[in-house]
């Protein structure tokens, strides 16, 4: 009877959790530089124009991720002929299995309170939610995160080498959809081997090893032909930045961090994590800090082998961050994506342990600062004056459309990344679903399409102005952020 009504909890969870990560897709997607770059990139694999070798870009000047990110959404692309936002659900389906994920590795290596709570937080927490409708190739890191934590236990905890393969995959797979996450993994594993006294002459006659082994080298094929015929460019821009001459200005990469940067870091650190529970941070710093004490007398007082696995495995970044000072001092909040259920999985563990009212009262507390925020995002229009989104898009699309009266015509667009990667993926696809493209040949009618940029509002100026040398407004329309406008060319 228990295992019937937990199967129902957790199913109602999955299928709450899977619809706010997929409801209104078709508006509320943004689709961006990323998204059309992607997107573009769909099209060449499924075309068999292209087959590409490196993934996207990271952050750090010439490096890039692996091309399994391009791969893994292109059936999701062909399976929603050419629909964005169907693409987008199916990953928003892949996060909403992390609840499920989280329940079942909450109740196999602690309780069955710890599980429901994991799969609660997951389930409903707004950022969390949001970073599943990014619809970019961090998106899906958690889900791999999971597993591998998973695997981790398996085979460290509960000595079953089997998993070694698991372990592995997840690591390749999760290298490739963020390294700036998934690259603190490796250091973790290593601190966990070293935790759990496992003798590497051990693991090295284990045949899960190197079957492991094998399946993260081929993983890397792709990028090492990319490096070889590349003179190994991102081997070089790799190391450029480990020796600080890539992304710095100081000339250093790594530094012994002073009482600024560790106050600051630590700040970070609460942010970036309590957000995904407490959105607005209206709880003071000091709750965080209580939890992390209870969780160190926790591990000091447990005989848990999890909970001091899954504690290593999340503090490692953290650790490694506090000497960080490269890519310019930036930190963004992708950096800890990976690390996001990890830590959510801890808080749960934690919060298993105080007593029911407690546990009662946080979680009411979470249901209602979260719930607030999802319900205003999910019915949100698309027209705010700078909201832009796949919504009002292809609004601006079906004005051109409807406005040309089956005249040729040219297209013009301003975006602040410069490159109109999005807009390109719109046309051929929703322009063509529409029958309705625009020509390459120069022609009278010319459509400017531009979207505001409110931290340069003066790049935009200066756009415009240069498009009313080109040509006089005949017509123009407002959606949302988006401005289009009919011009006519002037006669040279």
């Amino acid at each position: 009877m228990r295992k019937k009504r937990d199967f129902v909890i957790v199913g109602l969870l999955w299928l709450l959790g899977l619809f706010l990560r997929i409801y209104r897709q078709s508006d509320l997607l943004g689709f961006y530089y990323d998204q059309g770059r992607d997107a573009l990139k769909t099209v060449d694999i499924l075309t068999l124009r292209d087959l590409p070798a490196i993934g996207p870009t990271t952050g750090l000047s010439g490096i890039f991720l692996g091309p399994f990110w391009f791969y893994f959404i292109a059936p999701f692309y062909w399976l929603g002929r050419g629909d964005p936002a169907i693409a987008a659900a199916f990953i928003g389906l892949i996060d909403s299995f992390t609840i499920v994920l989280l329940y079942l590795i909450g109740k196999k290596f602690f309780s069955r309170r710890v599980g429901f709570l994991a799969a609660f937080f997951w389930a409903f927490s707004y950022w969390l939610i949001r970073s599943a409708r990014w619809f970019s190739n961090p998106s899906p890191l958690p889900f791999f995160t999971v597993i591998l934590l998973w695997g981790l236990g398996e085979w460290l905890a509960n000595k079953k080498q089997k998993w070694l393969p698991v372990v592995f995959a997840c690591l390749a797979i999760s290298v490739q959809l963020e390294a700036a996450s998934a690259v603190f993994y490796f250091p973790a594993l290593f601190f966990l081997i070293w935790l759990f006294k496992i003798e590497i002459r051990s693991i090295l006659k284990q045949k899960y090893f190197w079957l492991g082994i094998l399946i993260f080298g081929l993983s890397l094929l792709p990028q090492l032909a990319f490096e070889i015929k590349n003179n190994f460019l991102m081997t070089r821009n790799l190391l450029g930045f480990f020796t600080g001459k890539v992304n710095t200005e100081t000339g250093q990469s790594w530094a012994i961090p002073t009482g600024k940067i560790i106050d600051q870091r630590l700040v970070w650190y609460y942010r970036a994590f309590f957000a995904h529970l407490d959105p607005n941070l209206k709880l003071p710093g000091l709750v965080g800090f209580l939890w992390l004490f209870y969780l160190f007398y926790r591990l000091l007082i447990g005989k848990n082998k999890f909970l001091s696995l899954v504690f290593i495995f999340w503090l490692t970044p953290l650790v490694f961050l506090f000497f960080f000072v490269g890519n310019y001092g930036h930190l963004y909040d992708y950096y800890l994506t990976g690390f996001f259920p990890v830590f959510i999985l801890l808080f749960a563990s934690v919060l298993a342990q105080l007593p029911m009212i407690a546990m009662l009262a946080f979680s009411s507390y979470f249901l209602w600062q979260n719930g607030v925020l999802i319900r205003n995002y999910l019915s949100a229009g698309v027209d705010g004056p700078e909201h832009i989104s796949l919504g009002n898009q292809k609004q601006a699309i079906e004005w051109i459309c409807n406005d040309t009266q089956g005249e040729s015509f040219n297209v013009d667009i301003y975006v602040p990344p410069v490159i109109p990667y999005a807009w390109d993926y719109l046309w051929s696809w929703y322009g063509g679903r529409l029958n309705c493209q625009p020509t390459q040949e120069m022609v009278a009618r010319l459509y400017t399409i531009w979207e505001v940029d409110p931290p340069h509002p003066e790049r935009l100026q200066v756009w415009l102005e240069r498009q009313a040398g080109i040509g006089k407004i005949e017509a123009e329309a407002r959606f949302g952020g988006i401005g289009v406008e009919r011009r006519i060319r002037k006669n040279e």
